[in-house]
């Protein structure tokens, strides 16, 4: 049998020459050329070979979603770009990322001739709930706002379909959670190092709307409570791994040190919506996996985290501590000016109850809780608060999008979560199965954390969605081939 490799091909002196002579050119530039103007031409000269590949490779965008997804706010282009001509809309770095990634997918369908697109059970649903949200914007008294907030979910849900059409290997697969375990690993560590040099850079409209007794990490988003939502899906990914997967030592250790400064940045954000999603999503994995063993490991790292914390800033202990039994006592201490943030999540809630009772089935549309919550708020709701934004999501739907989008919501999620949790049971993959025990586990912590926070237009949600059914593709695939 002969290989291509054994074939001796003529010399191409032409091309070597002619490669020669770029490199010699590019060195010369370099050397003659201030640094600024080199750094640009690097980066021109970069993003013309990156056009050139893109409608080729459109994959090596995934990477470059997730780091502008992780520089948040930091990562603003335009920052005060009018939309209608009165509702700022900053662009980001993910909108022109994300943008690129839906335009190229196009180009590689045509350029390969794809007719047949990957049929997927979450369509209709996810069809059905943005045809309500859209309906919604016509009737919803903050329509601006609601018709970007629509725009931007039908963006997010276009990215679904992306990421199912070009993840379909398992290198795949491993180029997108390692940019996430990554980029959450750089996110944690700067999170830690804002706590030991106590300078937390929080933004001024983040202080005034949320106040800042408490000393909380944000790294590079606005919020310290996305950050966290972050770190949450970083965690739980190579938790599966660890706890699935029968790895090297070294492999172990690398993971194991990964977790660890994830958990100790998670701790940093003070985010008990995520504190608690990730232990659901930690449960998560070992019922899928039935390995409660390896779990007390990870809490046992945990533990060993806060000792560690405890012993450099006894105060700082004290504070997680502290912040963390704050959960069960928020019925307990209800009129306490102490748990103003706790009992302000009830506040909004009973709001967007009486919202729901005046509009029981379509609701008050689309991002009117913030208009009409002035109306309908308690008597007792803490006239110091400045926020109007409802924190907890299946209350904002039910307010803004009544019982029809409280079922299309409903249906949405059990459509995903039923599709992961069948795909852990039919992938025979060991490596694919771990991906898919932490993939589901981070759509049931992203729906603790919403339970708290109301972030439907994160991100990596949406991402997330997209790399479930990719994985369970590829599985399906794997199996039809043995």
């Amino acid at each position: 049998m002969e290989y291509a490799l054994d074939k001796r091909e003529r010399f191409n002196r032409k091309q070597y020459f002619a490669l020669l002579l770029v490199e010699f050119l590019i060195l010369f530039l370099a050397l003659i050329l201030p640094p600024e103007k080199a750094l640009l031409l690097a980066l021109g000269l970069g993003g013309a070979v990156l056009i050139f590949l893109l409608p080729v490779y459109p994959l090596i965008l995934f990477p470059l979603m997730v780091v502008t997804s992780a520089l948040d706010v930091s990562g603003q282009i335009l920052p005060d770009t009018r939309l209608f001509t009165t509702f700022n809309t900053p662009i980001t770095g993910f909108h022109l990322v994300g943008s690129a990634a839906i335009l190229f997918t196009l180009a590689k369908l045509f350029f390969e001739k794809r007719t047949r697109l990957p049929r997927l059970e979450l369509t209709i649903p996810l069809v059905f709930y943005l045809t309500v949200l859209g309906i919604s914007v016509v009737y919803s008294p903050n329509k601006l706002e609601g018709m970007t907030h629509f725009i931007r979910m039908s963006f997010l849900a276009l990215l679904i379909f992306v990421t199912v059409f070009l993840v379909e290997t398992r290198r795949a697969v491993t180029l997108v959670i390692a940019s996430v375990v990554i980029c959450g690993v750089v996110s944690a560590g700067w999170g830690i190092f804002q706590a030991l040099t106590q300078r937390y850079f929080l933004p001024a409209s983040f202080v005034r709307a949320a106040g800042a007794s408490i000393p909380r990490a944000s790294a590079s988003f606005y919020n310290p409570n996305s950050l966290g939502t972050f770190l949450m899906l970083a965690t739980l990914l190579p938790v599966a791994l660890l706890v699935n997967l029968r790895l090297s030592r070294r492999a172990k250790v690398a993971l194991l040190a990964a977790i660890a400064i994830l958990l100790g940045g998670l701790l940093t954000t003070f985010s008990r919506s995520n504190w608690l999603a990730t232990g659901f999503g930690i449960i998560c994995i070992a019922w899928l996996s039935r390995k409660l063993r390896s779990i007390f490991v990870l809490f046992l790292v945990l533990l060993i985290i806060i000792a560690v914390a405890a012993i450099i800033s006894p105060n700082y202990a004290d504070l997680v501590l502290g912040r963390f039994t704050s959960i069960f006592a928020t019925f307990s201490e209800y009129k306490s000016v102490a748990r103003v943030s706790s009992v302000s999540r009830l506040h909004f809630i009973k709001g967007a109850y009486s919202m729901f009772l005046d509009h029981p089935l379509t609701g008050i549309g689309v991002r009117g809780f913030p208009v009409l919550f002035e109306k309908y708020k308690p008597v007792d709701f803490p006239i110091w608060i400045p926020t109007r934004e409802s924190h907890t999501y299946l209350a904002t739907v039910l307010a803004e999008l009544g019982i029809v989008g409280f079922a299309a919501a409903l249906w949405f999620a059990f459509v995903v979560l039923l599709a992961g949790i069948r795909a852990v049971r039919e992938i025979d993959d060991p490596y694919l199965k771990a991906i898919m025990i932490g993939l589901v586990s981070v759509f049931v912590g992203f729906h603790v954390s919403m339970f708290f926070t109301a972030d439907i237009g994160n991100n990596f949600f949406w991402l997330m969605i997209g790399m479930l059914f990719a994985v369970r593709r590829i599985g399906q695939n794997l199996e039809e081939q043995a």
